[in-house]
Order: C-alpha cells, then structure tokens, then sequence
C-alpha cells in the first residue's frame, strides 16, 4: 500500500498540534475542556488521513448519505458551526467582562476624582482659614 503525501504529511501537522495543546494546557495557557475539543479535532484529522476509505462509508452508513463524500462534508460542516458556535459564545462572554471591567475602572476613576476634590477643597479652606487667622490684628 503506498502512501499518499496527504496520509503522511496530516498526521505529523497534527501531532505538532496535539503537543502544543498539551505543553499549553501544561502550562496553563489553555482551558482543559477547549483542548479536550481540539485533541479530537487533530486525532479526527490523523484518522481521516491514515483511513479516509474505512472511515467516510462508517459516516456514510452510520448518518444514511448515499455518498461518503457527502457524509464526510455533512460532518465537517457541523463541525464548523459548532466550533463558530462556541468561539462566538466565548467572545460574548469576554464582551461582558470587559463592559463590567471598564464599568469598574470608570467608577474608581470618579471615585478618585472626588477625592481628590474634597482634599483640594479641604486644603483651601485650611489655607483661607490660616491666612485670614494671620489678617486678625493681635
């Protein structure tokens, strides 16, 4: 069986990915559960690269399409919306966390600014009131 440049050069790409989804989950830069997805998507890739044949008349069978190519695009297309899916409800997410976040910083900044302005005034006064002390003839 020979293989083709696609059955060789899909496996190493995704077991590079595969690796830096762990070393990143390792370190702490990646969530556990986004890269449980993506691990599947890599091994997914390697599996349709080692046995495209086997695997697309499974999803063929297995879904009722009367061609494995059909299956195969069925599937990935699901699986693109799903993935747009979920990156749109993370980026919603983090759209609220920032709002709440400049909301904050806002709050503390007028905070501060009127702060500020009651020790200048307060500051003042203690000024006026020692210059018109030193006004007062003795």
């Amino acid at each position: 069986m020979e293989l083709e440049i696609y059955q060789w050069l899909v496996p190493l790409i995704s077991v590079y990915y595969i690796y830096r989804t762990i070393v990143g989950v390792m370190q702490k830069r990646r969530s556990v559960p986004s890269s449980i997805v993506w691990i599947f998507f890599w091994t997914t890739l390697i599996v349709l690269a080692i046995v495209p044949d086997p695997f697309t008349t499974f999803l063929m069978n297995a879904l009722g399409f009367k061609s494995n190519i059909t299956a195969l695009i069925f599937v990935a297309l699901g699986l693109l919306f799903l993935f747009v899916f979920y990156l749109s409800s993370v980026i919603e997410s983090l759209e609220r966390q920032m709002t709440e976040l400049v909301r904050r910083s806002a709050m503390h900044e007028e905070e501060a600014r009127k702060l500020k302005a009651e020790q200048n005034t307060s500051i003042l006064s203690e000024k006026q009131t020692t210059q018109s002390i030193e006004k007062v003839p003795k």
